[in-house]
């Protein structure tokens, strides 16, 4: 999936936006994606879980083979948008606004920079854009763009 395809897909959101599975509301959905960038940024904590298992094996398999998202799949607590660790919504332009910023910010970062993921440990830039692309992917099929 492009880059350009992503931000062409999260332009079709709109504050009416209704999710297709799932509880979130389009605004939760907004700062919880744009929650995963915070974290992939190192501008959000959040604590490492797994095994070398999930950081080596399954981290491998997410970026390496094209698969979709499962629906309704449980995510970690900094994410979730009913524990007190998620940035809450404020308003849908702002938090759609935010959320493209960062995900520029992700994109303008050095080649050679990596990033620490709560699962999957130490990844490349490139594997975290193809990580973070098929998170934004799962979310944009949710609510229909």
């Amino acid at each position: 999936m492009a880059t350009s395809d992503v931000l062409n897909r999260l332009s079709q959101l709109t504050p009416d936006s209704q999710r297709l599975w799932g509880s979130m509301s389009v605004n939760q959905m907004l700062t919880h994606v744009t929650d995963q960038i915070r974290i992939c940024l190192g501008e959000l904590p959040s604590k490492p879980r797994g095994s070398w298992l999930t950081r080596k094996i399954v981290g491998w398999i997410a970026v390496n083979i094209p698969l979709q998202m499962p629906k309704n799949m449980k995510t970690i607590a900094e994410l979730d948008p009913n524990k007190k660790y998620m940035t809450q919504p404020t308003d849908f332009q702002e938090d759609f606004d935010t959320l493209i910023a960062l995900y520029n910010k992700m994109l303008k970062l050095p080649e050679t920079h990596h990033f620490e993921h709560p699962v999957f440990g130490k990844l490349s830039k490139k594997e975290v854009i193809k990580l973070t692309d098929i998170h934004l992917d799962h979310h944009l099929r949710q609510f229909g763009a």
